[in-house]
């Protein structure tokens, strides 16, 4: 478990996740409901097919969301959340009240995130 945060900490952030995880999932449903197969127009042709494409990776970035939100649960079960998964070192708790799935400390996250500009330029 990690020593830096104390019981009230770890309940106040199994509540946000618990809520983050209700939201993402209403959001899911949303999404699914929307990629109900497309009506014709009256003259034949079929609508809603860039709608679709949209509503089908908002469900994928909703899956990974859920499955970010579920690890952190998990890992707040096991005592290892708030610890980086790159380096070990305990994330604050005000980055994790900001955030409280990440799997990250800034500093990691911060180099990940220049790794990933630098990839794209």
């Amino acid at each position: 478990m990690s020593e830096t945060l104390t019981a009230t900490q770890r309940e106040e952030l199994k509540a946000l996740l618990l809520a983050a995880r209700k939201d993402v999932q209403a959001q899911m449903q949303q999404n699914r409901e929307n990629l109900a197969p497309p009506a014709a127009d009256q003259d034949g042709t079929v609508q809603g097919n860039v709608g679709r494409e949209v509503d089908q990776a908002l469900t994928n970035i909703d899956a990974a969301d859920l499955a970010r939100i579920d690890h952190a649960l998990d890992a707040l079960e096991d005592g290892s959340y708030g610890l980086c998964a790159e380096c070990g070192c305990s994330i604050p708790f005000e980055r994790l009240k900001i955030e409280p799935q990440t799997q990250h400390c800034v500093a990691c996250k911060s180099r990940w995130e220049q790794g990933k500009s630098h990839a794209r330029a």
